[in-house]
């Protein structure tokens, strides 16, 4: 990607629940600056303005909810509603995580996120770092849709895999996003799920209108050798890039725990390959570990511009 990556850094305080949960940007459009359905549903961000969709930081429904920020310029974000939740799930466990809203070629959106406690159960009793909590594993993802952001209607729980998950548990999906597949003309849900022994990869998985999948036979699409999680997809130079957490990650040494880019050349033909180890936050410090996660890349409106933000991991091995 021959094009300028920078770390971006929000301190102002009303924005802090959305951009340590951050899981998404989906680009607006203003009317006198159309864009073909098809290149904002492939992944191309560059835009006029951004809606950033994220949760709280605690681990209540009252936070496990939708929360949003806008921005003009996609470097200065205000939030939505005082940074409280704009919108709360009704069916499912009621906890949301990893929201994601992905705008369809009609120019309507899709929320997409994790149903994070299947049975409803509330895991964090007291510690906002239980590591239990989310342990209860789905194969479904929550989905909802909306003409303006605002409104939200149809809710339902779309499975996406039947695989085997960790110790014979079913495959748990995370973090949920979506591309559109010019070749297939449908829509591609991308997200991270476990296998067998434990390890996480990308899957994809096919939908036509995020009501059903074409079938429950996800596969891979990226598998560096090691566990991974919350991968991000853009399309540039023709060419398609995914950002996702190394989380094989080993606190004596700092490998792991930070961002690493791979590369496709044709989506639906093969899988991301790792450009490289070098973890794309830490710039030339490749030896700092930094800890963060569920990258968002995006493109500023100059064209030569582009952006990461990711989520601050709150565990650090201690």
């Amino acid at each position: 990607m021959k094009k300028i990556i920078k770390r971006l850094d929000i301190t102002i305080p009303a924005l802090c629940a959305a951009v340590f949960m951050l899981f998404g940007c989906t680009n607006t459009l203003a009317e006198d600056s159309y864009v073909q359905p098809t290149d904002w549903s492939e992944g191309v961000m560059a835009t006029d303005a951004w809606v950033m969709a994220g949760g709280g930081i605690s681990q209540t429904v009252y936070s496990d909810a939708l929360h949003l920020a806008y921005s003009e310029d996609g470097l200065t974000w205000t939030a939505l509603n005082s940074n409280a939740r704009v919108f709360t799930p009704t069916i499912g466990s009621g906890h949301i995580r990893d929201p994601y809203i992905f705008r369809q070629n009609d120019g309507t959106f899709v929320l997409l996120a994790a149903d994070y406690t299947e049975d409803g159960q509330y895991y964090d009793m007291g510690s906002l770092y239980e590591l239990t909590y989310g342990d209860n594993p789905s194969n479904c993802i929550y989905v909802a849709f909306s003409d303006d952001l605002i409104t939200w209607k149809n809710e339902h729980l779309l499975q996406v895999t039947n695989g085997e998950g960790t110790d014979g548990d079913e495959r748990h999906a995370w973090t949920p996003r979506a591309i559109y597949n010019k070749s297939d003309l449908c829509y591609d849900i991308y997200w991270t799920g476990d296998d067998s022994d434990g390890v996480n990869h990308v899957y994809v998985t096919q939908t036509y209108d995020f009501i059903s999948v074409h079938d429950l036979d996800s596969h891979i699409i990226y598998s560096p050798g090691y566990s991974v999680t919350g991968a991000g997809i853009v399309k540039a130079n023709s060419k398609y890039y995914l950002f996702a957490r190394d989380a094989d990650i080993d606190y004596a040494t700092g490998e792991g725990g930070d961002i690493q880019a791979a590369v496709l050349d044709t989506w639906g033909d093969g899988a991301f390959s790792l450009l490289s180890g070098t973890y794309c936050n830490r710039g030339d410090d490749q030896d700092t570990p930094v800890y963060v996660e569920n990258p968002c890349v995006y493109e500023l409106e100059d064209g030569v511009t582009w952006i990461m933000i990711a989520q601050e991991s709150n565990y650090a091995g201690t």
